[in-house]
């Protein structure tokens, strides 16, 4: 099993699971939600995914290779407190679930995986915004608008659907446009706290988010980067 290429535009999930029958079952569980899942089989090929993509939440089954699940756990705790990872734990293995809950896991849910048992969980982590208080006012800056209720933003009228973080990013830069928003704020914004985040994960969201305002790599005229600062949105001219 190999980990695919992420898809643009939804909420991800990374899923790590090197049971082929397992994979298979998840597949068809989750073939009908609105997210982007990563499948990876080895713990080593998910950390280096998990670092290039910074998915909205992980889901760990079973995992090859010289890292298990409980310790691909830990290492995620050890840098990112916050991250959303639902452990899959084998049936009626009590103290696998209480082992996991006591390393940070945000949910655990029996394997093999049900429709009624895991769903509500994903749908709850990775439904949208809810991490704080709601502001259902949307945000006009005339060729930008972002959505006061659902996660996307209108850009020159064009909807573009958001997941959960890059909409709260989003929304706090345009509720501060032209301004300097420093990085600490950013996180306290989307990850609704001062917990660890690991150190890519919001350059990884900022960089999804110019692609999807159509911002040039080397010269982002939407979310400039204020080195040892933070960032800054502005709303260029129509060209």
């Amino acid at each position: 099993m190999e980990c695919p290429t992420h898809l643009e535009g939804r909420p991800t999930l990374l899923a790590g699971e090197s049971d082929r029958r397992g994979e298979s079952g998840l597949r068809a569980l989750l073939a009908g939600e609105p997210i982007d899942v990563l499948y990876c089989d080895e713990a080593p090929k998910a950390l280096l995914l998990l670092g290039r993509t910074s998915p909205d939440a992980v889901l760990l089954g079973s995992m090859d290779g010289p890292i298990d699940p409980l310790e691909f756990l830990r290492i995620v705790r050890s840098s990112d407190q916050v991250l959303p990872v639902v452990v899959g734990v084998p049936t009626g293995d009590a103290s696998y679930a209480e082992t996991a809950r006591s390393l940070g896991a945000t949910r655990t849910v029996e394997r093999p995986y049900r429709s009624d048992t895991l769903l509500p969980v994903l749908r709850s982590l990775l439904r949208g915004p809810g991490r704080g208080p709601r502001d259902a006012s949307a945000v006009d800056l005339g060729r930008l608008r972002v959505d006061g209720e659902a996660p996307a933003f209108r850009l020159d009228g064009r909807l573009v659907a958001l997941p959960p973080t890059e909409y709260l990013l989003l929304r706090h830069l345009a509720r501060n446009v032209d301004s300097v928003v420093s990085r600490r704020e950013l996180i306290r914004a989307a990850w609704a706290g001062d917990a660890p985040v690991r150190t890519n994960t919001l350059n990884v969201h900022i960089m999804r988010l110019r692609r999807r305002l159509g911002d040039d790599r080397a010269r982002p005229r939407w979310i400039s980067t204020v080195h040892g600062v933070g960032y800054r949105l502005t709303v260029p001219e129509d060209l």
